[in-house]
């Protein structure tokens, strides 16, 4: 599936792309994802207890490949077809599980991370699936905060599915501090 949408929402003063594509990712896009990844990471230069964030590991290439081949990984592409964003996803069970999404520092502020986000619960709504779901830092504007702009819901600790406190405990186990994080949930409407 392959959606061509115009950008909204464009800042004052800044100049952008004035279209972009959402489509699959290729094989070939790879490296250029984790560049995207490395680049979208330094916003957490700003704030001084996730700076480390900015220098830390980005997604495996082998894992991009293998959310490409299951079709869950989607770019955001513009000016001749060049990826700017990503959002990389898996299914689990009935899920929509947003592992990440990352938008080049360049091109953050224009719409492209929701139009990556659109197009996952429209992906996820397509397959009959219950919910998008993920996981974040619970304080960062440009996280928990922004989701919550789109509808998800925080889960509290009572209401985590096993899964979700699995993806919490092994975040925590690489460093993200659990009491900084928080699982998030978008129920879909069923078909």
């Amino acid at each position: 599936m392959v959606t061509q949408l115009p950008l909204d929402g464009i800042p004052a003063g800044k100049a952008g792309p004035s279209t972009v594509t959402i489509r699959p990712a290729r094989e070939d896009e790879v490296e250029t994802l984790c560049q995207i990844e490395r680049s979208a990471a330094q916003a957490f230069r700003l704030i001084e207890a996730f700076s480390w964030l900015a220098v830390g590991d980005v997604q495996s290439a082998e894992r991009h490949r293998e959310l490409i081949g299951a079709g869950t990984n989607w770019v955001a592409a513009a000016g001749g077809d060049r990826p700017v964003g990503f959002l990389s996803a898996e299914i689990a069970g009935q899920d929509l599980h947003i592992w990440e999404i990352s938008v080049d520092h360049l091109h953050q502020g224009f719409g492209i991370g929701r139009k990556l986000i659109r197009h996952a619960i429209d992906a996820a709504a397509a397959r009959g699936l219950a919910a998008v779901t993920l996981t974040t830092f619970r304080t960062i504007p440009w996280n928990c905060p922004y989701y919550e702009r789109l509808g998800f819901s925080t889960l509290d600790e009572a209401t985590l599915s096993p899964r979700l406190r699995d993806v919490l405990d092994l975040e925590a186990e690489h460093g993200l501090q659990r009491d900084t994080r928080c699982a998030m949930r978008l129920d879909l409407p069923e078909a």
